[in-house]
């Protein structure tokens, strides 16, 4: 008995903990921008957000997924020089969707989670627009995909 006392115990501790960890990112980190800023920044910590870029010249742009989710569509954006998406994704999941005329290349970093490039960075003409995402999953997930034409 005393043992399963000290299971629940430690189980509550950690739950209240992560419960409290996202709150507090949720406060600390920046969120900026919307559907028409060339830089932006979304977060989702304990729950879900879709953003939808149509940015005249996208740059930059942050996205944290802290044991939420975030679906980052990026079809209606333009690029002119190249820009850099930042994806952080922690016990959550981030669902991207480009054009399929963007050059897509991904840098990632993955601990227990997993990162899935979609958009066959190999077809692509070197001089489309090139969106380099820097991504890191632990024990989550990330998918960078073109849009579905129906």
């Amino acid at each position: 008995m005393r043992l399963l006392r000290n299971i629940v115990i430690t189980w509550l501790g950690l739950v209240a903990t992560v419960v409290g960890s996202a709150l507090v990112a949720r406060r600390i980190v920046p969120v900026f921008g919307d559907e028409t800023t060339n830089e932006f920044s979304v977060v989702a910590a304990l729950s879900g957000e879709a953003f939808e870029s149509e940015a005249s010249n996208l740059r930059e742009g942050r996205v944290l997924a802290l044991f939420g989710g975030v679906e980052l569509d990026l079809v209606g954006a333009t690029i002119t020089h190249g820009a850099t998406i930042v994806l952080r994704a922690v016990f959550g999941g981030i669902d991207v969707i480009v054009p399929p005329t963007w050059r897509v290349e991904v840098i990632s970093n993955e601990m227990l989670g997993g990162i899935g490039n979609r958009t066959n960075p190999d077809g692509q003409d070197d001089d489309a627009p090139l969106l380099l995402i820097d991504a890191t999953a632990v024990l989550g997930g990330i998918e960078i995909h073109v849009e579905e034409v129906a």
